[in-house]
């Protein structure tokens, strides 16, 4: 044993004789990578890493050579990571995830020169390479997993799998570590907007913010002692009000009050009533979440976001159509209640039917239709429907034996002829897609008209649906107005292909920047900030994806 020790002790003094400081270092960051059992996590001082495969890569690539320790210091580059690691509250994230901790700890020594010894070196060395690797996949991909429940989003990215690797040796040998990260996140200006309002929000102070309550709503030229506290409250959100401590409601207040109103949502009929006093009751610190779910959120985009689309907000209730980031389009829309939730995906609009039918989905057929129909006949002649069998052909309801039926057992469809009565409308647009969710125009308009329009069954109703088709079909002159119009009130079913197919992206975002910069907020109809928000906050275990 005294034997094997004396060995060891002999080689280190020759290694230390024989190499310089980062030869050791090498050695030893050869040794740590390789000596590691089959199905063990790395770790340094028992706090484990994140990568099991992109790590040892990375240093097996560049033959074990240090990146951010050189001779015994911390390298500009090494430096800059840890100021990176310290700003990631900026993205929206936390920057206790990524060993900030551990990373200090041992930085300290090596800044005053307290300790250098070549197994601090090491661990060192090691936790800031975890450590870029795992801010740079958060900051690429999200931190939250798309694919698990808590996200509920299924729009694809469809891009090459980023090898983080070698983004990271990109960032040492160009030596620009902040450059790097800048590179990876959202390439879109509403991110941007989105990172300096949640600075903004961080620079409000929660514990000063009041929380008004309202007796009865108070319209322009009304008195109220609250006026002036209201003023103020819009004022520290940069809504800059007219200095005053006036308790009448004059018009120039009034169009602050319009403007707030319409971005956050609502109205903007300058009533001050229960919706604003609720959104302005909204403190800092809830605003801050909100805006870090929705960074989060733009994560999930696809890094190269094509330049032409049809974007559905859910939670804003709106479709936009977007060409060279100008809106081209935009209008109300009806989405799926909160129990028939509109899912979150991405598709490709392919082709348009001018007055269709409309068959009956199972799930509204067996909840809603069917009950009806056993009552009696009457439900089939005012929704003017018919009942299909399979074959296409028609069976008449009285030859078929009611009290046998039930949702369970009914071995026909339910089909609804064309006209302005349809549910449908006078024209639907089709990207095929997995949950049978399209858009379409209503026969009820009266819903527009709401502020809570999440009242389908899951598709999605339009305020503008001939203007719509006028867009989708503009490429192709024979398509006037003339004609389109005709081929949605003619009453015979048509389908158009589209001259250009669009993607289509049905997203949920509750807060966002609109084209001046500004963010605007929106409710979480259904609920899933706070689970988005939760698994934001707890602390990451491994990378969810392959780098």
């Amino acid at each position: 044993m005294k034997q094997t020790f004396a060995f060891i002790f002999a080689f280190l003094i020759f290694i230390v004789n024989n190499y310089g400081s980062n030869d050791v270092l090498k050695e030893f960051i050869r040794q740590y990578i390789e000596n590691i059992s089959v199905n063990e996590r790395y770790n340094i001082e028992k706090e484990k890493l994140f990568s099991s495969q992109v790590l040892p890569r990375f240093y097996e690539n560049r033959g074990f050579n240090p990146a951010w320790i050189d001779n015994g210091k911390i390298t500009p580059n090494g430096l800059a990571l840890i100021k990176c690691i310290r700003n990631a509250d900026e993205q929206g994230l936390n920057s206790s995830d990524y060993h900030l901790s551990l990373i200090e700890s041992y930085g300290v020594k090596f800044l005053f020169g307290t300790n250098n010894r070549i197994g601090d070196q090491r661990n060192l060395e090691i936790l800031l390479t975890d450590a870029f690797m795992m801010l740079a996949s958060h900051i690429y991909f999200g931190k939250v997993d798309t694919d698990s429940a808590v996200a509920d989003w299924n729009i694809q990215r469809d891009e090459p799998t980023l090898r983080i690797d070698s983004k990271l040796q990109e960032a040492i040998d160009s030596n620009n570590i902040v450059r790097a990260f800048e590179k990876l996140q959202p390439n879109i200006k509403k991110y941007e907007a989105l990172k300096s309002s949640l600075a903004f929000f961080k620079s409000l102070k929660t514990e000063e913010w009041k929380t008004l309550s309202l007796v009865k709503s108070i319209k322009l030229g009304d008195t109220s002692s609250l006026l002036p506290i209201i003023r103020n409250q819009l004022k520290l959100l940069g809504y800059a009000p007219l200095d005053s401590e006036s308790t009448t409601y004059d018009s120039a207040f009034g169009g602050i009050v319009a403007l707030f109103q319409e971005e956050n949502g609502f109205n903007n009929d300058s009533v001050i009533g229960r919706l604003f006093i609720k959104a302005l009751n909204t403190s800092p610190a809830k605003r801050i979440d909100i805006i870090r779910v929705n960074m989060e959120r733009t994560r999930w985009l696809p890094k190269d976001f094509p330049t032409r689309y049809i974007n559905v907000n859910i939670a804003n209730q709106r479709m936009d159509v977007i060409e060279d980031e100008d809106t081209m389009l935009t209008c109300r829309a009806i989405v799926g209640k909160t129990y028939r939730s509109t899912p979150i995906f991405s598709a490709k609009m392919t082709y348009l039917v001018f007055s269709p039918t409309w068959t009956v989905p199972p799930g509204i057929l067996s909840a809603d239709v069917i009950p009806q129909l056993k009552k009696g006949p009457e439900y089939l002649q005012k929704k003017q429907m018919k009942i299909i069998r399979f074959d296409g052909t028609e069976i008449p309801y009285d030859s078929i034996n009611w009290k046998k039926m039930s949702s369970k057992n009914f071995p026909y469809m339910v089909r609804q002829i064309p006209g302005p009565h349809n549910s449908l409308g006078l024209v639907k647009f089709m990207f095929p897609n997995q949950y049978n969710v399209y858009i379409h125009d209503t026969p009820d308009r009266t819903l527009f008209a709401k502020d809570d329009r999440a009242q389908s069954s899951g598709c999605i109703r339009i305020e503008k649906p001939f203007e719509l088709a006028q867009y989708l079909l503009s490429p192709n002159p024979k398509w006037n107005d003339s004609l389109i119009y005709d081929a949605m009130t003619l009453g015979i079913e048509r389908t158009v292909s589209i001259p250009q197919a669009i993607p289509v992206f049905i997203t949920y975002f509750t807060a966002w920047a609109n084209k001046n910069g500004t963010i605007e907020f929106r409710r979480d109809i259904y609920e899933r900030d706070e689970k988005v928000l939760k698994a934001l906050n707890e602390k990451p275990t491994a990378f969810f994806k392959t780098k």
